[in-house]
């Protein structure tokens, strides 16, 4: 399977950036959202109160000529509006993207996948106690 990946080229020769540095910046970019959820760790943390899915964003970058467009799948913390927690996705990742990579972002589609339990609730692991 070939890398995804996108080169831009100026006068002093060419970039090329793969997927997975779009895809680190978008979920840096989308987790700096105030009520989006977040893993606990790297494992996954949060993922087995959940039905085993994890709550981390999920992101795809569609790489084309003119720029990228970007997908994220993201669980919303209860208690925050859902629309203005995608919308600050939307925001985020766009600017975090053309900013830091340098390349156009055509789109930011924010599916909101579920909506957990705010991560200071003082619930999971200490949940019954």
């Amino acid at each position: 399977m070939a890398e995804r990946k996108i080169e831009v080229g100026n006068e002093d020769g060419r970039i090329t950036i793969f997927e997975e540095v779009l895809s680190s910046v978008a979920r840096i970019a989308a987790e700096k959202v105030d009520g989006i959820a977040r893993s606990a760790g790297s494992s996954g943390g949060l993922k087995s109160l959940f039905g085993g899915e994890e709550i981390a964003p999920n992101i795809r970058a569609d790489l084309g000529e003119d720029g990228v467009r970007i997908e994220l799948r993201i669980s919303a913390e209860y208690g925050h509006p859902v629309h203005e927690v995608a919308q600050g996705v939307q925001v985020n990742v766009q600017r975090d993207i053309e900013a830091l990579v340098g390349v156009k972002v055509l789109g930011v589609d924010v599916y909101v996948k579920k909506v957990v339990p705010p991560s200071g609730s003082g619930r999971g692991a200490g949940q019954g106690q």
